[in-house]
C-alpha cells in the first residue's frame, strides 16, 4: 500500500465512558462505534493533565506538560518545540489543523502548513492561575455552575456556529487534498487534524441531537455524592471554584445537563460520520487511518463534580479509536493503560509503514524525502510509546497492565500545589502536598470511592508508587517553579494590556474564490469527476 493518510478527530471534554463503543447503553454513538468495531480501541487511555492546552501540547508533542512548560490554559507554548505536525512535515506530509487545538502564544501553527480556522478561545495569557489568590475571589474565565442550571438545546450559539464552520472547512479541506493530487498526478499522503469545542460546556447541543434523547433513559451519576473535604480537599476547591459550594443543582437540573451532553456527543458523531463519508466518497477511505479522541473527560455530576480538572477516572480518561487499512491498524481492544503523549509516536510508525518504524527506522517515506540521518532526528525528543507497539507488547504477553506507568499532572487552577498522578496496573496514587494521598484500586473500585493509603494491605504499593513518583518530581522545586511562572506571566499580560493591544489569535486567509488566473485551469483543478 502507499503512504496512508491520517484524520486525527478530537473532540474537547468528551469522557470515554459516554461512548457506545467504552459500554455507555444510552450513547448515541454510531459512527464512533463502527470506527471502533472493525478498529484498535485502547480502553484505559489517559490524558496527561485533565485541561484543554497543556493537554493538547502535551499531546502534540509527545511530552509530559512539565516537560514542555506548559502549565495551564494561560501558559505559552514554545514554538521551538517540536510536534507532530513538525515531524510529519519533515517526513514529506502536508499537515492541516482545522479547529481548535487551544494554542497559546504567538505561535498558531505548530507545525502545520496550513491552518483553516480560528480557535474558539483566545491565545493570548488571558488564563493565568494564581496559587496566591483565594479561589472565591474568582477569575472571570474560570468554568461556573451556570451551565448546568442552563442546559438545554440551543437554534444558535457560539460553539455551535465554529463546530459548523470546522466540519464545513474539513471536508472542503479532503476536497482540495484530492485536487492538489490530482493535478500533481501523484499522492502525497496528509494529515488532517479536525478538533471541535463540542461537548464542552455549556451544554447546549442542536435540537435535533437533542430529541433524539426524548426516550432515552440516560443514567443518572452513580455517585453524585460529594467526598468528605478533610479526605480529599481537591474536589472541594474545585466545587468553591466553579461556585457549586453556593449553588447545588437538583435532580432534574443535573438529567439535563447529562441529556445535553450525551446530545452533544451524538453532534460530533454526526459529524464524524460526514468524515467518513466524503473519505469514502474521494476513493480516500481504503487508504486512510483515522483516529478519535479527546483531550480530557467531564466528571457529569459524578462525586458533585462537572467539568474536568480532576485526576478521577471520568476526568482523566479519553477514548482512543484507530480505525484504518489491514496492514496498519491491529483491531481488537487493549487492556494496558496508554495515554495521549503516545499518539505523536503512533503517527510517525504509521507515517514511516508499520513494525520498527517508531524506533528510529529510516524506510518507506523518511528515506526518499529527508534521509536516513534525518530521519533518525524526527524520533528525539519522544516520551510515548506507539499505540501499535503497546498493542503487540499486550497481544504477545511482553507486557500486562502493570508494566506501563501513566502519569497525569496538574499545575492549574482549584489547586494551590502541584498535583501528580500515578496509574499503575489497577492502582492509582494522587499525590499533592498538603492533602491526603489518594489511593485507589480501580480493580475492586471503578468508582474511586475507597481511599486504600491507610489500608495496611496496600501499604507496600503506596509505598512503591509514592517512591516512583517521589524519583520524577521534586514537587518543592516545581511549586516554585509554578509560582514563578504565573508570577512572570502575568507580568507580561498586564504589560501587553498597555498602549496598542496586538492579539495572538489566528486570523485564517480570505478564501481566495474558485476561478483565479486562466479561467478554464481553475475549471478543470477544481473538478472531481464522480464515481461510476
Amino acid at each position: 500500500m502507499t503512504t496512508p493518510n491520517i484524520v486525527v478527530i478530537q473532540a474537547d471534554q468528551m469522557a470515554a465512558q459516554s461512548l457506545g463503543a467504552y459500554g455507555d447503553q444510552a450513547a448515541l454513538t454510531p459512527n464512533m462505534d463502527a470506527l471502533a468495531a472493525d478498529g484498535a480501541v485502547f480502553d484505559r487511555a489517559y490524558c496527561n493533565t485533565p485541561l484543554c492546552a497543556p493537554s493538547r501540547a502535551s499531546m502534540m508533542t509527545g511530552r509530559m506538560p512539565s516537560e514542555v512548560d506548559c502549565l495551564d490554559n494561560g501558559d505559552d507554548f514554545a514554538a521551538s518545540t517540536p510536534t507532530f505536525a513538525h515531524r510529519l512535515r519533515k517526513l514529506g506530509y502536508h499537515t492541516a489543523l482545522i479547529g481548535r487545538m487551544h494554542f497559546i502564544g504567538p505561535d498558531q501553527h505548530h507545525g502545520f502548513e496550513q491552518r483553516l480556522s480560528t480557535d474558539v478561545y483566545p491565545a493570548d495569557l488571558d488564563m493565568v492561575p494564581d496559587w496566591n489568590r483565594p479561589l472565591d475571589e474568582k477569575l472571570h474565565w474560570y468554568h461556573e455552575a451556570d451551565p448546568v442550571f442552563t442546559a438545554g438545546a440551543a437554534t444558535a450559539n457560539v460553539q455551535q456556529d465554529f463546530d459548523d464552520e470546522v466540519i464545513f472547512k474539513t471536508l472542503r479541506h479532503l476536497n482540495d487534498r484530492k485536487r492538489a493530487n490530482q493535478a500533481a498526478g501523484t499522492d502525497q499522503p496528509f494529515l488532517m487534524v479536525t478538533s471541535f469545542i463540542h461537548p464542552h460546556d455549556p451544554y447546549e447541543p442542536p435540537k435535533a441531537n437533542w430529541d433524539r434523547f426524548a426516550e432515552v433513559d440516560i443514567p443518572d451519576p452513580t455517585h453524585p455524592e460529594v467526598p468528605d473535604a478533610a479526605a480529599d480537599p481537591h474536589s472541594h476547591r474545585l466545587r468553591t471554584m466553579c461556585g457549586f459550594d453556593q449553588r447545588e443543582p437538583g435532580l432534574e437540573d443535573v438529567r439535563r445537563a447529562r441529556r445535553a451532553y450525551y446530545a452533544a456527543v451524538n453532534y460530533i458523531d454526526d459529524h464524524i460520520g460526514a468524515i467518513r463519508r466524503r473519505l469514502e466518497e474521494l476513493d480516500l477511505a481504503k487508504n486512510t487511518v483515522i483516529i478519535v479522541t479527546s483531550d480530557h473527560g467531564d466528571m457529569l455530576g459524578e462525586k458533585g463534580l462537572w467539568f474536568k480538572m480532576s485526576p478521577y477516572e471520568r476526568s482523566s480518561r479519553v477514548p482512543i479509536i484507530i480505525n484504518g487499512p489491514a496492514e496498519v491498524v491491529t483491531p481488537g481492544r487493549y487492556a494496558n493503560p496508554v495515554s495521549l503523549i503516545d499518539l505523536a509516536p503512533t503517527l510517525l510508525e504509521i507515517a514511516r509503514g508499520g513494525d520498527g518504524a517508531s524506533s528510529g527506522s529510516a524506510e518507506s517515506i523518511s528515506a526518499s524525502t529527508v534521509g536516513a540521518d534525518s530521519a533518525s532526528a524526527v524520533d528525539e525528543g519522544l516520551a510515548g510509546t506507539s499505540l501499535f507497539e503497546s498493542a503487540r507488547r499486550e497481544i504477545t504477553g511482553e507486557r500486562g497492565p502493570r508494566d506501563r506507568d501513566v502519569i497525569i499532572e496538574y499545575f492549574a487552577e482549584g489547586t494551590y500545589r502541584p498535583q501528580v498522578t500515578l496509574v499503575r496496573g489497577e492502582c492509582k496514587l494522587t499525590l499533592c502536598p498538603g492533602d491526603p494521598d489518594l489511593l485507589f484500586d480501580l480493580s475492586t473500585d471503578p468508582e474511586e470511592l475507597s481511599n486504600r493509603a491507610e489500608d495496611p494491605a496496600y501499604a507496600e504499593t503506596l509505598k512503591t508508587m509514592r517512591e516512583e513518583l517521589e524519583s520524577r518530581y521534586d514537587l518543592e522545586h516545581l511549586e516554585d517553579h509554578v509560582l514563578d511562572s504565573q508570577r512572570s506571566r502575568q507580568l507580561v499580560a498586564d504589560a501587553l494590556k498597555v498602549g496598542t493591544v496586538r492579539h495572538w489569535d489566528f486570523d485564517p486567509e480570505p478564501d481566495h474564490g474558485y476561478v483565479r488566473g486562466d479561467f478554464w485551469s481553475a475549471f478543470r483543478f477544481g473538478k472531481i469527476p464522480a464515481a461510476d
